[in-house]
């Protein structure tokens, strides 16, 4: 059994609970709708952890909560999947954070309420901690929902840990700009890169850019268009997986967790694209952000399936 300390990874960011609203009959708006509603742990750190708990990693997670319901079915779900939670803080003003969506019946989103606001309280002291209680080889993914001097002492104090950075929006993304030459991968999609980079006409060149900019390593996510891949000044584009689309709610945290965890096992990485890949087809056939069916034999399997 592992130590408490020893997780492979540490994931730092956005965790709450999403709240999943969907007519079950034509959505009639100013009208009150006969539906469904589900509970399940989202933002972008809870997702990947959760992916990454399924493929057997030792995962510890650090996020703020709340003092309230929310924070504790959010820590219920999260032991079951078997994360570490001994580094998660608390605030004690402010709720937490919470997604709140409303879809039609056939799943697309009509609209939705983010209340992130307790992020912004994330102490950057508490990075401190976190880095005081893992060893250099844990690796360590971080959100831009965490407030930019949270990020600055993450990315100033990591040390020997590989950092890596997934953007959550184009306005958050920016809290990422002044620290690129500290980050070792990058996750982002076309539009937070764009920003980054300071390029809106040729987004071919976005790779480029950030390299000159000191990001070594990344992975742009393009929609229906695949990803663009780079690591020491070698690029890769790899098309979107052959699937029939379900929801694409998750696809990208499950491309980063399983990209991830392609690195974790020592592959190389445009091999650790392909795991990614293969995460990104199975959330995108499910209605799930991260897929009950999600585990290391179902992600091999579909390995071969993905284009290179």
């Amino acid at each position: 059994m592992k130590n408490l300390f020893t997780p492979d990874i540490l994931v730092i960011g956005g965790a709450h609970i999403d709240r999943i609203g969907r007519s079950t009959a034509r959505l009639e708006p100013g009208q009150s709708n006969p539906g469904s509603l589900h509970r399940t742990v989202g933002g972008v750190a809870g997702n990947i952890a959760q992916a990454l708990a399924k493929l057997d990693w030792h995962v510890a997670l650090s996020t703020i909560t709340g003092q309230d319901s929310d924070a504790d079915l959010l820590r219920e779900k999260l032991l079951a999947a078997g994360i570490d939670l001994s580094l998660i803080t608390t605030s004690f003003d402010k709720t937490s954070a919470s997604y709140t969506a409303i879809e039609d019946r056939n799943g697309s989103l009509i609209a939705a309420i983010a209340d992130m606001g307790v992020y912004d309280s994330y102490p950057s002291e508490e990075i401190m901690g976190c880095l005081s209680e893992i060893p250099q080889q844990t690796r360590i993914v971080a959100d831009t929902n965490l407030p930019p001097k949270a990020l600055e002492t993450l990315a100033e104090n990591k040390g020997a840990h590989k950092l890596a950075i997934c953007a959550v929006s184009g306005p958050k993304a920016n809290r990422a700009a002044s620290l690129l030459d500290k980050i070792d991968l990058l996750f982002c999609n076309e539009a937070e890169a764009a920003i980054l980079a300071q390029e809106y006409a040729d987004l071919s060149a976005l790779p480029g850019i950030l390299m000159d900019e000191g990001v070594t390593s990344g992975i742009i996510t393009k929609g229906d268009a695949g990803i663009t891949a780079w690591q020491a000044g070698t690029i890769w584009h790899r098309p979107a997986p052959p699937v029939k689309v379900t929801s694409s709610n998750g696809a990208g945290d499950c491309l980063t967790a399983c990209i991830l965890h392609g690195l974790l096992l020592g592959t190389p990485f445009d091999e650790a694209l392909t795991y990614g890949m293969a995460g990104a087809s199975l959330a995108l056939m499910s209605d799930q952000a991260v897929p009950d069916l999600l585990n290391r034999p179902m992600l091999d399997s579909c390995l071969a399936d993905i284009p290179k």
